[in-house]
């Protein structure tokens, strides 16, 4: 990836500080700019800290002090929608998310390195979704 005039700023919310610093390395590696929190009131001392200039949000649901959909719904209140990938480990019969604002999708753990890029890249950039992001 070419590394843009202005880097767009990717904020990965997840309890498990190894996955956090794997999505770090690995978008970080392509040009983004990441910062990660592990839980909702570190992910929004984050965003507050950047003063809301996060572009894409990678989150996980199961979070130890709130959910994840509720953070993105504070942070969104707050600072305005921003695309969000959500990571969750649960079976879907678990997920709420009928109404998550703005653009968005859904993955299971473990998110393959192929997937987590297209689907950051797509929710950085917008466009037509990928065809790595359609077989989840």
């Amino acid at each position: 990836m070419t590394t843009p005039a202005t880097k767009t700023r990717v904020l990965v919310v997840d309890d498990d500080r190894a996955i956090c610093q794997i999505y770090k390395e690995v978008l970080d590696s392509e040009g983004y700019d990441v910062v990660t929190g592990g839980s909702c009131k570190e992910a929004m001392a984050r965003m507050d800290e950047a003063k809301g200039e996060i572009q894409v949000l990678v989150v996980d649901l199961g979070l130890p002090d709130c959910d994840g959909a509720d953070f993105v719904r504070d942070s969104q209140a707050k600072y305005g929608e921003r695309p969000t990938m959500y990571v969750s480990g649960w079976t879907d019969e678990f997920w709420q998310l009928h109404d998550a604002p703005g653009r968005w999708l859904i993955m299971r753990k473990p998110v393959p390195i192929k997937k987590l890029l297209a689907a950051v890249k797509w929710l950085a950039t917008g466009g037509p979704k990928p065809p790595e992001l359609d077989d989840q």
